[in-house]
């Protein structure tokens, strides 16, 4: 579990990518019924239940995880490819030189798996950055440790980094964020819901522990963790919230504030963030944006002599739940019961496979080179390319005929997909590792020390990119990950190699199989240029208006029936999808299936049925319910099963095809249908 977590992922506009996480996709015939736990279910019913009727029955959730699902299927079978990678490193790596990637790559997984050492060390690796923080007797001791780029990144007290300008695209700026608070949502602190209390009772019995395994009293870790909450209780009300985040249709632009460094020192006189921006090299930025001003001046008025205690508490807190994980075996134990009692797991993951998990995601270029070697072909690539050119093709004809938009929006829609730049597998040109440092532990090294290097390993590359043009051919996901995304501010699709295999894509299969798969991801990830996100981003990526005023009006009109509709979905007794959270990715799944049938009406007898069985495989799902019901607060996506079922409910080729008529389960009278292209 991530911690201290960087709250509401729209507003992280530093790293801005509209994501969408796929399933693998299997065309297998469904009968027109199935029978699911004795009980007879008709497709025209329930779609999502009668064609995964079998799986449903029959899939299991692997220990240390909250669910199992097509796409955790297509990851399992990735990671036994990079674990085959990974083996061959070892077997090898007696030719490895001391400052290779391979045997840096090979010292950081051994410190990960020498848990006997972790243990050993307990909490010595932290120990100096935490008695730091202790020693500090005022503000301006405070100060002092916020100038520590590890500990001001473990505290997460501010949140500075170096990104895409959003009004101009092409160059580098610094980005100030809001505090990261401990629940990640303000929402979690002022307004008192189940889910608050859920998350706070169990984060809090958390703390506490590991405070206690720190070698704090019963008392004293009370007392620290009651404070860290408090400051945070007291940040909250000025930091915009995930639910007003998801219904302002002015969020890009209210948090997109330009300072100089003397107008954040007026704004903030007692915490002068000119000082921590020069000291992180950042104080020649030709732009600096503060996503939130409130909270500055909130924090500021905080940062008094008299909250010095609790600012201190705060931050120890907060260094110890950023690094708790990597100190030994106790600590992680405390850290799976929380992870049991927030998201239902049982059970754990082997420590090979986390490990191989903490490699491939910190080096994941050179990881992503060798699978791509070994799992996919330049025949490969150019195939999906020409797929995704045909994709953007009949968009084009799609938004010609949109009745609604004038001839100057519709323009400058085109405009997004004749600019948009396709990536298709892999990068072309790889990271260089050769400045990470990362030592074994017999050379004297810790896994806290490794993880520390690669952060500020990671952090010089964001100081060294300030005020410099953005490499837009940078990837945002590697290629052995299992999805794909759009990334409004470049206005660029991305499809990684992992995700360009069967079942979702195979180059020998059909093409109804293709256009089911990895048609579906394509035109989902195109569809999110137009959705209520990537509505605000012009063609080259910059947060800009390209729409008439009464264009925009009726795209808005056509959005609030998807967030209604989607409202009144029961998933569980009592509760709903937030069709507020969930509108973008909401209106890029149905516009991807319209785009997709649009394309197979133009074939010679389309099999629709093996196309829609395709989509309600793409996401069976099977999860604890305590996950489902974290997911249904935090997750932009709908669940699966709605998913399936919702989408396919818009579209007369699928009552055709099952015969679906009123008074069936799956039925939706054609005036309440949903269109948004």
């Amino acid at each position: 579990m991530k911690l201290i977590k960087k709250a509401r992922q729209k507003m992280n506009l530093v790293l801005l990518a509209v994501v969408m996480a796929f399933s693998s996709v299997q065309l297998i015939a469904a009968e027109q019924t199935t029978v699911v736990a004795n009980k007879q279910v008709r497709i025209q019913d329930d779609f999502y239940t009668a064609v995964n009727e079998k799986w449903l029955q029959e899939a299991v959730i692997k220990p240390g995880y909250p669910s199992v699902s097509t796409f955790g299927e297509l990851e399992d079978k990735c990671r036994v490819q990079l674990d085959a990678i990974f083996k061959q490193l070892f077997e090898n790596q007696s030719q490895y030189k001391a400052n290779s990637t391979e045997r840096k790559m090979i010292n950081l997984y051994n410190n990960y798996l020498n848990v006997e050492a972790r243990n050993k060390t307990g909490i010595t690796p932290i120990k100096s950055y935490m008695d730091e923080i202790k020693s500090a007797k005022d503000l301006s001791g405070i100060t002092k440790l916020l100038n520590n780029l590890r500990i001001q990144q473990n505290t997460g007290l501010l949140n500075v980094g170096v990104g895409a300008d959003l009004k101009d695209s092409t160059k580098n700026c610094v980005y100030i964020n809001s505090t990261g608070l401990i629940l990640s949502n303000s929402d979690y602190y002022t307004k008192d819901t189940e889910m608050a209390k859920t998350m706070k009772t169990a984060i809090n019995t958390y703390l506490n522990k590991i405070a206690v395994l720190y070698g704090y009293s019963e008392t004293e870790a009370k007392k620290k963790v009651d404070n860290a909450f408090k400051l945070d209780s007291m940040l909250a009300p000025s930091i915009i919230g995930q639910d007003e985040v998801t219904v302002d249709p002015n969020i890009y632009d209210r948090i997109y504030n330009v300072y100089t460094l003397e107008q954040l020192d007026q704004l903030a006189p007692n915490l002068k963030p000119s000082t921590m921006l020069k000291n992180m090299g950042l104080d020649k930025a030709t732009k600096i944006i503060l996503q939130e001003p409130e909270w500055l001046k909130a924090l500021d008025k905080i940062y008094t002599k008299e909250n010095v205690n609790i600012i201190k508490d705060a931050l120890e807190i907060r260094f110890l739940y950023s690094t708790a994980t990597l100190l030994g075996e106790k600590f992680e134990n405390a850290n799976k019961e929380l992870a049991a009692t927030l998201y239902g797991v049982e059970g754990e993951t082997s420590r090979e496979e986390q490990a191989l998990n903490v490699i491939s995601g910190i080096f994941s270029d050179e990881i992503g080179k060798l699978y791509v070697e070994k799992t996919f072909s330049k025949e490969e690539k150019e195939d999906v390319e020409a797929l995704v050119k045909e994709i953007i093709a009949n968009y084009k004809e799609k938004l010609q005929k949109v009745e609604w938009m004038s001839p100057e929006t519709k323009t400058n829609a085109i405009k997004k997909l004749d600019t948009m730049t396709i990536k298709i597998g892999y990068p072309d040109k790889w990271m260089d590792y050769t400045d990470l440092d990362i030592k074994s532990i017999e050379e004297g090294s810790s896994l806290v020390e490794n993880v520390f290097n690669i952060a500020d390993w990671s952090f010089a590359k964001q100081v060294q990119s300030l005020n410099q043009p953005v490499d837009k051919t940078t990837f945002l996901i590697s290629p052995q990950t299992v999805n794909a995304c759009y990334n409004p501010s470049a206005n660029d699709i991305t499809f990684p190699a992992a995700i360009l295999e069967a079942p979702y894509y195979d180059i020998h299969q059909s093409r109804e199989a293709n256009l089911g798969g990895i048609g579906a991801v394509i035109a989902h990830e195109i569809s999110h240029a137009f959705d209520t996100n990537g509505s605000h981003f012009d063609e080259k990526g910059n947060v800009a208006n390209w729409w008439t005023e009464q264009d925009y009006t009726k795209f808005e009109e056509n959005t609030k029936k998807v967030r209604s509709f989607y409202s009144q979905i029961e998933v569980l007794p009592g509760q709903r999808v937030n069709g507020d959270l969930t509108v973008s990715e909401n209106i890029a799944d149905i516009t991807a299936i319209s785009c997709m049938l649009d394309i197979l009406n133009k074939e010679k007898n389309p099999d629709y049925k093996a196309f829609f069985e395709s989509w309600a495989k793409v996401w069976r799902i099977k999860s604890s319910e305590a996950y489902t019901e974290q997911l249904l607060q935090l997750d932009a996506h709908s669940p699966g099963k709605v998913r399936a079922n919702a989408v396919v409910q818009q579209f007369e080729e699928f009552y055709e095809a099952y015969d679906v008529k009123e008074g069936d389960g799956m039925y939706v009278k054609p005036e309440d249908r949903l269109k948004i292209y």
